[in-house]
């Protein structure tokens, strides 16, 4: 049963990812009805059937083209809605608030754990369009970063963690980290949006999850340039985006920050 779950999960992430692929659009677009205007094909603007909006299967069967004019869709559409579904059904793991039983419909469910799950979902969706908009416009929109810092600092107030004391210092810590390298670079390294998007993983993570985001945000950052290098696909004045990075290194370490954390402590103390 928590396998089936766990799968619907998923596809519900998928939804909220199909979701998420039409407002990235829309507000790069600037069109009207951000929230509630029909979806439409992107090359012909044809208004798009219920049918076409099965989030992966839509895409699957009509071949990743437009059933009308048969052009091309943008892959993207199906990686949005991949990799939010994946998102969220690794975040139930994480904060399993439902454990299932042969027994009952459900022997358990944990208020705390939902509460958890319902902010990280919220910040995930936030996270995740900063991830896909500076992959696709390579430019951070302000209005995903300060929405994630405003379910960051509600979410954490009401489940009291991170502390009031963590989330601050992490929020200021983050800003003044990127802050820093912008001012020395005068804008050549990042740009103004990773400064906010700095506040924002600091608010959401704590100061002392923060530096294991940004740990393995600069390593996976690191690798993937030295691969484009190595492959000839970027070359050194290459623009290269880092909030995928960035956002890459918040859900890990939203996932598996405890048990980094707690394992590096512990080395500390047998070393």
């Amino acid at each position: 049963m928590n396998i089936f779950f766990t799968i619907l999960v998923f596809y519900a992430g998928s939804c909220i990812g199909s979701f998420l692929s039409v407002l990235i659009h829309r507000i790069r677009s600037n069109k009207p009805g951000i929230i509630f205007g029909r979806s439409g094909c992107p090359s012909c603007s044809k208004p798009l059937m219920a049918l076409d909006l099965i989030p992966i299967i839509s895409y699957l069967t009509l071949q990743g083209r437009c059933r009308y004019c048969k052009k091309a869709i943008s892959p993207h559409y199906f990686f949005i809605e991949i990799v939010t579904g994946i998102t969220f059904a690794a975040l139930y793991l994480n904060f399993p608030f439902i454990i299932f039983s042969s027994q009952a419909p459900f022997s358990e469910m944990s208020t705390i754990l939902m509460q958890e799950y319902i902010k990280y979902g919220l910040l995930s969706v936030t996270l995740l369009a900063i991830f896909f908009y500076d992959l696709l416009y390579k430019e951070i929109p302000d209005i995903f970063s300060y929405t994630g810092i405003a379910i960051a600092v509600i979410g954490n107030i009401f489940t009291g963690t991170p502390t009031l004391y963590e989330f601050a210092v992490g929020g200021a810590a983050g800003a003044v980290f990127f802050l820093t390298q912008l001012v020395i670079s005068r804008g050549t390294w990042i740009g103004s949006g990773d400064v906010i998007l700095g506040m924002l993983m600091g608010i959401t993570l704590g100061w002392k999850h923060l530096i294991i985001a940004l740990f393995i945000s600069y390593l996976i950052g690191t690798i993937i340039s030295i691969w484009l290098l190595a492959a000839k696909k970027a070359t050194r004045k290459t623009q290269i985006p880092f909030a995928p990075f960035l956002v890459t290194g918040t859900i890990l370490t939203i996932l598996f920050g405890d048990t980094i954390l707690s394992w590096y402590l512990s080395s500390m103390l047998t070393a």
